[in-house]
């Protein structure tokens, strides 16, 4: 009898193997320096806000007892929407709207690591196209109306494409044997301009398995 329980309780209390994968998602915030860098002008408009959203995923394979590769892919979006007042000929002032959007793809391969309890590291390489409007004046309407052109910089007509580094931290804490839930910060610098584009800070639930 005595020796059936301590056999069962040495069971129990037997670990799991680690798991080797994992996919992760991730939603929130971003802050494009670059992008909020533009200015607007009396003969174009492409200034968007500092701050946007930015989400994707990524898959994760462990190497070691605290390491792991992984592939990911983020997709920050940062906007303005702007309201330019005119004056009628009959003295109203009504408004033209005008939003403007700053899109970037970056794709990622990144080597992780455990440094501390629930605390990982990322660096590794970028690569991200860029979709970036712009609106330029085009003269008044016969009410005194401004009309702007709206023009898209994207992979389809101009291949804004740029290289680089990206490196980061991680903060998470097991929810259960597969689950984790953290909050991930990213910096994406791009070596083929010399800029530091983004910052994005998301929280990330994984499933590992």
């Amino acid at each position: 009898m005595s020796v059936g329980l301590i056999t069962s309780l040495a069971y129990g209390q037997q670990t799991l193997p680690p798991a080797r994968l994992g996919l992760q998602v991730h939603y929130g915030g971003s802050a494009n320096f670059f992008a909020a860098s533009f200015r607007d002008t009396p003969s174009e408009l492409q200034h968007v806000r500092l701050l946007g959203t930015a989400g994707g995923a990524e898959v994760s394979y462990r190497v070691g007892r605290t390491g792991a590769v992984a592939l990911g892919y983020t997709r920050t979006v940062n906007s303005d929407y702007k309201q330019i007042p005119y004056e009628t000929a009959w003295g109203s002032t009504p408004t033209v709207d005008v939003r403007l959007r700053y899109v970037n793809n970056a794709f990622q391969a990144v080597y992780e690591r455990e440094v501390a309890r629930n605390l990982r590291v990322h660096a590794g390489l970028l690569y991200m196209t860029t979709a970036s409007q712009t609106a330029s004046y085009q003269g008044y309407t016969a009410y005194g109306a401004p009309v702007f052109a709206l023009n898209e910089t994207s992979m389809r007509n101009s291949y804004p494409e740029e290289a680089g580094v990206v490196a980061g931290l991680e903060y998470s804490r097991p929810i259960d044997t597969h689950f984790r839930l953290g909050l991930k910060a990213r910096g994406y610098y791009l070596a083929s301009v010399a800029t530091f584009e983004m910052l994005t800070p998301t929280p990330t639930p994984t499933y590992s398995w």
